[in-house]
């Protein structure tokens, strides 16, 4: 039975618009990308209403494989964590360096395709991060600070003044801190997941300031008229940088906190102090200043009481967090 001209008509212009109704879906949407191979790049996928969310969602799923390297050098920096002084401040530099490092990185992703479904609209982005050449600029970065590194630890060996030695060694961690965050990150892009070996143990370098730092003679003492509890707070500061407290008669050096502080009274509903946290560094035997640093100081609370111990917590928190450096800056200015 032979067709009219008119069903055969009819019977190709519905099979060409099925065709037309289905859209080209390119490859990388839900599958391997032929143009951006994965042991050439990082790949990124991402999907949302708008253009701007589907971007910011592939370049988060480049990122993620970054931020499993950041927990995984959180984890070793707490197993290899131990009571030795110094270790907390420690922990949180090689923390906040592979984070620096991790962002840096992010920034380079590139936006490599959108495809918008015309079915439902949704957009799709494709997000590449070039492996070849994030690691090219990795591995410079890291030869550099092997340099710096390999530098710092030949003059804090070389060095005759004690806290010159320190304030090198420290840099030489500190290098050496951001050192692996780079390598973790490099790790992540190259395709073998070698790196390059390091030349220089962090851990090692850490060991080795805290015995420098525990040659230092350094006696606590509070200047009269001081909230009760500084001394306790400036004596835990000393040992987190790695110091060890001096409680003897014969320090080489002492370090001298002054703390005062305004009651200002009741001020829309609160209770507020404010003043300033003073340390001085002194040669004991001469009596030679090698150093003062001040802070700004202020609490508040519904009572007194509370705000002077929330203006005491915030004196406690810069002191742990600042006091090492300021003592190696102090101890080296006279050399500058």
């Amino acid at each position: 039975m032979k067709l009219s001209t008119f069903a055969v008509f009819a019977s190709v212009l519905s099979l060409l618009s099925g065709c037309a109704s289905q859209p080209t879906v390119p490859d990388w949407v839900s599958g391997e990308s032929a143009k951006y191979k994965s042991d050439q790049y990082l790949i990124g996928r991402g999907s949302a209403d708008t253009q701007e969310e589907a971007k910011d969602r592939a370049r988060a799923d480049v990122a993620k494989v970054f931020q499993v390297a950041v927990v995984a050098n959180t984890d070793d920096t707490q197993r290899s964590k131990s009571d030795a002084s110094g270790a907390v401040q420690f922990e949180e530099q090689a923390s906040r360096h592979i984070s620096t490092s991790t962002d840096q990185i992010i920034s380079g992703i590139q936006i490599a395709d959108i495809w918008k479904n015309p079915a439902n609209g949704n957009v799709h982005v494709l997000a590449v991060l070039p492996r070849l050449q994030t690691a090219t600029s990795l591995r410079q970065q890291i030869g550099e600070l092997d340099d710096a590194t390999r530098n710092y630890v030949d003059q804090s060996r070389k060095e005759d003044d004690l806290f010159l030695k320190i304030a090198a060694a420290s840099h030489a961690l500190e290098t050496q801190l951001e050192r692996d965050g780079l390598q973790k990150n490099l790790q992540v892009v190259d395709i073998t997941g070698r790196g390059v070996e390091p030349q220089w143990n962090s851990d090692k370098l850490k060991a080795d300031l805290g015995d420098l730092l525990k040659r230092v003679s350094i006696a606590p003492r509070v200047a009269p008229g001081s909230p009760a509890g500084l001394e306790d707070i400036l004596g835990g500061a000393l040992a987190r940088a790695g110091f060890m407290p001096d409680t003897g008669d014969h320090p080489a050096f002492v370090l001298q906190a002054r703390m005062n502080l305004n009651d200002l009274g009741l001020k829309d509903g609160w209770y507020w102090q404010r003043g300033n946290l003073e340390i001085t560094l002194t040669e004991a035997a001469s009596n030679r200043v090698r150093g003062t640093r001040q802070w700004s100081i202020k609490g508040n609370a519904q009572n007194t009481a509370e705000a002077v111990q929330r203006a005491m917590d915030q004196a406690d928190a810069i002191l742990k967090r600042e006091l090492g450096d300021t003592i190696i800056g102090m101890a080296t200015a006279r050399q500058e």
